[in-house]
């Protein structure tokens, strides 16, 4: 008995692969839609996952993660040199000073440099990482020396290299610098590595530091280092690592989101491959068993095939994906450096990623499809089956049933959540609600266009339609996701973008923004004032601070920068009066939301010398995920603190760049220390632009997964009904009319279904725009709509539509009629 049984399942076997030999189309668009899901799930995997480990392992550079840091006081931007030499002298031998800023090359680009003790990095990364390790001082790739004796090099990795054009030399602030190019595995970023004297000099900080980082991790957090530098720096735990996972816990689950999305769009994919592959050898299958097969031996050969293909498509996938990522790999790098200071190490891969990726698309597959394998095997000998089979009107009915409930639920989740993971999960569940709205809303569609057309091969046209939406309604689905997810965060980028230049007009006020080092502010502020051509100067200051784990800027500007450059998300009766008589503050709108602060909310007693103080406007503040306190500047005097100016703005009649450049010379600034307003702008808009560079690419990727499977299924659609349009050839309507009715059938199906889309593509657009954005960001941005993004989406759409059915229905109407008859009763 298990002989013969085996025997079956071999005999079983044989016959299918025969059958996927002669059809190789169906096999392929199982292949594709599982490729094409597990593509995006492992390159987002990959990223993130990548993103986790560098934040883990963060290191200074060429060195090792820093264990403690020693960083300016409170108010302060830089410490003197003179605390890392009294640490050294003291025996903390394990520790880099560190200066960081931006500088200009001769074309106007900045770049991130940081300053450091290369030798003493390379020292401290042999002695305490493994021998395996590469960076040491041995390594030709570093010119020892050059850099001891002070020659101008900078160090850059191999692709930050590439980007700046792959010159061996340039110039940076007017310092003729060469190049020493490192393997990316040294974990550089984009940033330029200079040994500490040259970043002095290039940025014109003579005996300042941004930090110092302690590596050596047996270092004791006792009262002895901090007595050692009292006064003059603060000694602070790194917690870099933990401090960029909560940073960027959102761009990674935006990521994760949008990659979640593509794998459900390549699943439908598949599983519209397997309906389409069991509907074309139904009759095979009810022949196997005519022939003594069981049901058992054929239900298991199905789970055999998709069991094998599924392993074929991951591991194509798979491959795909590590590649994908490794494309995407600088513009996540650059995002997250731009935006987070991170620095993401060389992306590496793991076969559990595999794993995962085959157990995940295994298990829906054979979730999604054994249904039908049970429905094909149990069916009667005596059927035939055909392809227009479609599904009975009650599942139809229950799917929109149980499509609209979880629309509600979601409605109501999305407007009950206050934590943006949440608020994305509702919208998860929305968006996979869509789609099963979709069948029933195309079927209501194609009945009205019926009946308001006259008889004919138009209302033919449409009558047929209705017949294609079951074996169309899953590709319809992907396309549907997709446009909806691309409508959604194509208003999400549209919105950003016009909200934050709107926003920079008012807020940048001054002509040129000016910010010496902290000990020239003084003198700076009083030549400015008696400087030609400056008509106005504005002052800010700031000192640092934290409210309830929230790190926080504590300031004030003068009354001209204050009025003119605040924007209100809402405010008390009188405030500027309340305001400058002390009695209320201002807080940023991150700030608001992140610690649920809103008008007339006081402050914690501990956050300013034990004063109460009482929330009187909360300001729009986008780009900071901190928080920022704005009191008077009388408040400010009366505290004690600083009346040095932080930074200053200066307004000035005549050409600005001239003024720019006279102010350089006048005041010895650095190139750096000097901004225009334009310059300003296009520094904002340019880094945050990479915030959703990503997912714009993630989102364009998603869109052409959906635009092939719309293909394949054209395609599948096609070589189907390949003997009922031959049937209307042979009845006397001639190729033209053909070609007009079969296109204008698909893309009107396909112009339905943005129809429908619109609407739902909107509606994500504004859940993304002001509800997940302000709860994940803090930052609440304007509605903007776009026709034009929704024109060139339906337009490429259709276009697709329009290719996908041309292709298949001229071979069909180029073969003789007599052969595609034939193939009805094959």
């Amino acid at each position: 008995m298990k002989h013969r049984n085996g025997t079956h399942l071999r005999v079983a076997l044989s016959i299918s692969a025969a059958h996927y030999r002669q059809a190789p189309l169906q096999a392929l668009a199982i292949l594709i839609g599982i490729i094409l899901a597990v593509t995006l799930f492992v390159a987002v995997q990959a990223i993130n996952l990548n993103a986790k480990r560098s934040y883990a392992e963060s290191a200074e550079s060429l060195s090792v993660k820093a264990s403690y840091l020693v960083i300016p006081m409170p108010g302060q931007r830089y410490l003197a040199e003179s605390v890392y030499f009294s640490l050294r002298q003291s025996g903390l031998s394990q520790s880099l000073p560190i200066l960081e800023g931006r500088v200009r090359d001769d074309t106007g680009r900045r770049y991130s440099i940081q300053g450091s003790d290369i030798v003493a990095a390379v020292t401290s990364r042999s002695r305490l990482q493994s021998e395996s390790d590469d960076v040491s001082l041995s390594n030709s790739a570093l010119p020892l020396a050059n850099l001891m004796n002070g020659e101008p090099f900078v160090i850059v990795s191999e692709t930050q290299y590439q980007r700046m054009g792959g010159t061996k030399t340039a110039v940076l602030d007017d310092v003729a610098i060469q190049f020493v190019v490192v393997p990316d595995e040294w974990q550089l970023g984009s940033r330029l590595l200079v040994d500490i004297s040259l970043a002095q000099r290039l940025l014109n900080k003579q005996g300042q530091l941004s930090y110092i980082a302690i590596l050596d991790n047996k270092v004791a957090d006792d009262t002895k280092w901090q007595a050692l530098i009292s006064g003059e720096a603060q000694w602070v735990a790194n917690t870099k690592s933990s401090d960029l996972g909560s940073l960027t816990e959102s761009f990674h689950l935006n990521l994760t989101a949008m990659s979640m999305l593509a794998f459900l769009v390549g699943l439908f994919i598949a599983y519209n491959g397997v309906k389409y592959s069991l509907l074309k050898r139904n009759r095979l299958l009810v022949q196997m068993q005519q022939a003594g097969l069981t049901p058992n031996t054929v239900f298991l050969v199905l789970i055999l095939e998709l069991v094998l293909l599924v392993t074929v498509g991951t591991s194509l996938g798979f491959i795909f994906g590590i590649q994908l990522s490794h494309w995407l790999h600088p513009t996540v790098a650059l995002t997250l450096e731009q935006l987070y200071g991170a620095t993401l190490l060389p992306g590496t891969w793991q076969w559990q990623w595999w794993a995962q990726a085959l157990l995940l698309t295994l298990v829906a597959a054979l979730f999604a499809c054994w249904h039908h394998f049970k429905q094909r095997v149990q069916q009667p000998l005596s059927s035939h089956g055909g392809f227009y089979q479609s599904p009975e009107q009650s599942n139809e009915n229950r799917l929109m049933i149980v499509g609209l409930i979880l629309v509600v639920v979601a409605l109501i989740g999305l407007w009950l959540s206050s934590y943006f993971r949440l608020t994305m999960f509702w919208l998860g569940v929305f968006i996979v609600a869509i789609p099963m709205l979709l069948p029933k809303s195309l079927g209501l569609l194609a009945r009205i266009a019926e009946r308001k057309t006259s008889t004919g091969l138009v209302q033919y046209l449409f009558a047929e339609l209705r017949e294609l939406i079951a074996p169309l309604s899953l590709a319809m689905m992907a396309l549907l996701l997709a446009i909806t997810a691309n409508i959604g965060m194509n208003t999400l980028v549209g919105s950003f973008e016009s909200t934050l230049k709107h926003w920079l007009e008012q807020r940048l006020h001054a002509d040129i923004y000016v910010s010496p080092a902290q000990s020239d502010m003084t003198k700076v502020e009083q030549t400015l004032a008696h400087f030609d051509g400056v008509e106005e100067v504005y002052k800010q200051y700031y000192v640092q601070s934290n409210v309830s784990g929230l790190p926080t800027r504590l300031g004030t500007k003068d009354r001209i920068t204050l009025e003119q450059t605040m924007v209100f998300q809402s405010q008390v009766n009188d405030f500027w009066s309340r305001f400058y008589a002390g009695d209320v503050v201002t807080i940023s709108e991150p700030m608001a939301v992140k610690l649920g602060l809103v008008l007339g909310s006081e402050l914690p007693r501990d956050f300013m010398s034990g004063m109460t103080l009482t929330v009187g406007a909360i300001f729009y503040d986008y780009g900071s995920p901190d928080g920022e306190v704005l009191i008077s500047p009388e408040l400010w005097q009366s505290q004690g603190f600083s009346m040095v100016p932080s930074s200053l703005g200066v307004k000035v009649s005549g050409n600005r760049e001239a003024m720019q450049q006279a102010l350089k010379t006048k005041l010895n600034l650095h190139s750096s220390q000097l901004f225009d307003q334009a310059e300003i702008k296009a520094i904002a808009l340019n880094i945050f632009a990479q915030t959703f560079a990503i997912t714009s690419a993630l989102n364009g990727v998603t869109l052409l997964v959906a635009v092939i499977g719309l293909f394949t299924s054209c395609f599948m659609l096609l070589d189907a009904r390949k003997a009922a349009i031959a049937r209307l050839y042979a009845l006397g309507v001639n190729k033209s009319q053909l070609f007009v009715m079969v296109v204008g059938q698909m893309v009107t199906l396909v112009l339905f279904t943005l129809l429908v889309a619109l609407p739902l593509g909107a509606l994500v657009g504004y859940v993304l725009t002001d509800i997940v954005t302000l709860r994940a960001f803090g930052w609440s941005l304007n509605f903007v709509w776009s026709w034009m993004d929704v024109a060139r989406l339906a337009t490429v759409t259709v276009v697709v539509t329009i290719v996908a059915t041309i292709i298949p229905l001229w071979r069909l109407v180029t073969r003789p009629v007599v052969a595609s008859l034939q193939s009805e009763v094959l």
